[in-house]
């Protein structure tokens, strides 16, 4: 277990504020039961066999920092600064107040509790991709062991499909405990994971796989992309930012796009909520951790064009890029067209730092045209140089970073293939 930071405890005069996480509770929150419930509807197949595509160390010591509020603002920037988190300054539309979530990735005891059952203190947050959505009642803590790269064997503190809270989403599960520190990895001292396993306890995880059928996910591993906070100067290959493990072309459907009612807030942010008759297609991206443009500021409808760019391919072999929203680009005589972004937060007539979006693991490129020409495309890059900007997980700098802090990676560039279901959506509903 890790200690909390001298400073952080001087400055919150903890009480006890030494080893963090030894007692382990068996209370839960009435919102964290909501997502335990066992529905999932139209939710994505990412392969045709159970498998844990990824994990992976997102960021450290930012969740549960206690006292965190945007009535005292100063009070906590302050109390997010001194465990490590980024603090945005944000300027919003008149009349519009902030939310906690505009001013920071960190997050509360309280607000963990509410979405993993308990609550827990400067922790660390490491998402698990899977193949087949998971069965939420099977979830626990105790269905993970994380390796560290000098040995050690660690199990979370807590787990939560949170924040893929979606009917159609869940193949995610997001653990939070102590899984590493900020030295570079390639400097003694650093910790970091090396592999993510499923191991067996009293009630295994199961996966929901196609026609509903349940198997067990006991076994299935993935080795661990590394540390997030690889140095600045490194080639922008080796940046230790999220990746995609995945992305699939269907036509569009909101079938699912629906979660409890305890995290509706956001909703609805479908393409056809967002662009109505405009979304056709629906191209799903599958992320290995939050995207966000800054580390704090959530991704708006309308960035496609500061980070994504489609490939399509003629049967001749020629490529066409997508690079811009709104354009009719030709393959093979037939048109595509962007139309932007969704599966963020709601549709509104402008965007700023105010907005609020649900920072999960996936993104929805929206598009229009023929379906013929629309299933040339072959990839979906974010090139995160050059014109383009790198996207960067919730353990990023922000855009007021602290001198001398270190912060985790941006993207390094990423080009994902994508797998056309035009014809076979490839997706599974399972109802108890």
């Amino acid at each position: 277990m890790r200690k909390v930071p001298v400073a952080v405890c001087t400055a919150l005069l903890v009480a006890g504020c030494g080893i963090v996480g030894e007692a382990k509770r068996d209370d839960t929150t009435v919102a964290y039961q909501m997502l335990r419930q066992d529905t999932i509807t139209n939710a994505d197949l990412w392969g045709p066999e159970p498998k844990m595509i990824a994990a992976g160390l997102g960021f450290t010591n930012i969740i549960g920092i206690p006292n965190l509020t945007k009535e005292n603002v100063e009070l906590s920037r302050t109390l997010t600064r001194l465990a490590g988190g980024a603090w945005n300054e944000v300027t919003c539309a008149p009349g519009t107040s902030p939310e906690l979530v505009n001013y920071t990735s960190a997050a509360t005891p309280d607000a963990v509790a509410n979405s993993y059952g308990q609550e827990v203190f400067y922790s660390d947050g490491l998402p698990i991709e899977f193949s087949w959505p998971m069965l939420p009642s099977s979830l626990a803590a105790t269905d993970f062991q994380v390796t560290l790269n000098d040995g050690s064997r660690v199990q979370p503190q807590v787990v939560s499909i949170y924040p893929n809270m979606e009917y159609n989403e869940r193949s995610v599960a997001v653990i939070f405990g102590h899984f590493g520190n900020r030295i570079s990895p390639t400097r003694p001292g650093a910790i970091f994971p090396t592999s993510v396993q499923v191991v067996a306890d009293d009630s295994p995880l199961q996966l929901v796989g196609p026609g509903g059928k349940l198997v067990s996910a006991v076994g299935l591993s993935a080795q661990s992309s590394g540390s997030p906070y690889t140095d600045p100067n490194v080639p922008p290959g080796q940046r230790g930012g999220p990746k995609l493990v995945g992305a699939k072309l269907t036509r569009m459907s909101t079938e699912g796009d629906a979660a409890p009612v305890a995290f509706s807030q956001n909703l609805p942010n479908d393409g056809v909520a967002l662009y109505g008759d405009q979304a056709q297609f629906r191209l799903r991206t599958y992320t290995s951790g939050g995207m966000t443009a800054d580390g704090v500021r959530g991704l708006w409808p309308t960035d496609y064009r500061r980070f994504f760019r489609l490939q399509a391919k003629s049967d001749t072999g020629q490529a066409v890029a997508l690079t811009e929203v709104g354009k009719d680009y030709l393959v093979d005589g037939g048109r595509v067209r962007v139309v932007g972004l969704a599966d963020l937060g709601k549709r509104q007539d402008s965007y700023d730092d105010c907005y609020v979006e649900d920072k999960d693991n996936y993104i929805d490129i929206i598009l229009a045209g023929d379906a013929a020409a629309v299933a040339k495309i072959t990839t979906v890059e974010i090139p995160s140089t050059g014109e383009y900007d790198p996207v960067y997980n919730p353990g990023g700098p922000g855009n007021d970073p602290a001198p001398g802090v270190r912060y985790s990676a941006p993207s390094p560039p990423i080009a994902q293939p994508v797998t056309i279901a035009l014809d076979d959506p490839m997706t599974v509903t399972y109802r108890p």
